[in-house]
């Protein structure tokens, strides 16, 4: 959009300032920290650890002790008008059907709700921030030459066990939590968008900064690389672009903002409901483009084309096997049409 001016721009409307988001004072000198403190009237949280198998105490750090910190300075800053903190929609876990734009509450888990909703007066450990960071304190103090396995096992174990499926959307969960536990009175907005996607239209269609998502897995498949993909064809990737998920959130911080009425609200910015893709559209789409238009180093190679071989699993649960198939095979074989 500012073309070569871009840098420039930026420069004009941010300041960067060294920190770290799970030390006191996020990491900042004195000095800065508490300029900072007396001057803004906004904070907008997106740092997080991503990776879904992370070791258990990394995940914590980032993204449990992260937002403790992050509270802890919330409290220090004395124009406050809102704290906007980016979750994901995946912190709901193993929750099924329509999921209600709710606060977590620090005790509460997945596999709580299920058990209750069963038998009320059946007892299940209650989730504690506290009590996880403990247990991985205590662990690190352990010595043993596969600790760093052990502890990124654990990690998985945990989310598991309280209706989490990794360690990335648990330890988002319990970030949650633990900002609605401290809030008091400082006006608090979480958003919890899905599958972050190229944008739709802005700074222009298709944009997105860095190889990530699902960009990888087109790519490959456009390449020829990837030749298979087990899943359900009917299941649905549930994707929101990136100008949607900013548009979103510049919305919500005007409204609350304004309001700064002291209570937590949460958004989720997914697609599902309202417009619902499928892993069996998704591979629809790219065959359809790269037959159109190949990528050009893949020189001799025929664009691949998707075939859907229905399989009964040892579960008894269907799934299919998307393979990849020389376009002319493709074109040849009418059993190969996609369902």
């Amino acid at each position: 959009m500012h073309g070569e001016y871009y840098k420039q721009f930026i420069l004009s409307k941010l300041v960067g300032v060294v920190g770290n988001i799970y030390e006191p004072n996020l990491g900042m000198d004195i000095i800065t920290s508490q300029q900072i403190a007396e001057e803004i009237d906004l904070i907008i949280d997106s740092a997080a650890n991503t990776k879904f198998d992370e070791r258990y105490d990394l995940a914590l750090d980032t993204n449990v002790n992260g937002p403790y910190q992050l509270m802890m300075f919330a409290k220090k800053c004395k124009k406050l008008k809102l704290l906007m903190h980016y979750s994901t929609a995946y912190a709901n876990g193993e929750r099924e059907g329509i999921i209600l734009e709710k606060p977590f509450t620090m005790g509460e888990s997945i596999t709580k709700e299920k058990i209750t909703s069963i038998s009320p007066f059946t007892e299940f450990p209650s989730l504690n921030a506290a009590k996880e960071m403990d247990l991985i304190s205590k662990l690190k103090n352990i010595t043993n030459n596969g600790l760093e396995q052990i502890v990124k096992d654990l990690g998985v174990e945990r989310a598991k066990f309280y209706g989490w499926l990794d360690t990335y959307t648990f330890t988002k969960a319990i970030g949650e939590m633990l900002i609605n536990n401290m809030r008091d009175e400082i006006p608090i907005l979480i958003l919890r968008p899905s599958t972050i996607t190229s944008s739709y239209k802005e700074p222009f269609p298709g944009w997105i900064q860095g190889f990530r998502v699902i960009d990888p897995l087109i790519y490959l498949y456009g390449k020829g690389d990837l030749p298979g993909f087990l899943g359900d064809p009917n299941n649905l990737l549930d994707m929101i672009p990136v100008d949607m998920a900013v548009n979103a959130t510049m919305a919500a911080i005007a409204k609350h903002g304004y309001l700064q009425i002291p209570q937590l609200n949460v958004y989720h910015l997914a697609t599902s409901f309202v417009n619902p893709f499928s892993l069996h559209k998704l591979f629809d789409n790219c065959y359809e483009y790269f037959t159109s238009f190949p990528l050009p180093f893949v020189n001799s190679k025929v664009v691949a084309a998707v075939a859907w071989h229905i399989q009964k699993r040892a579960h008894e649960l269907s799934a299919a096997y998307i393979t990849a198939l020389p376009l002319d095979t493709y074109r040849n074989d009418k059993r190969l049409v996609s369902p």
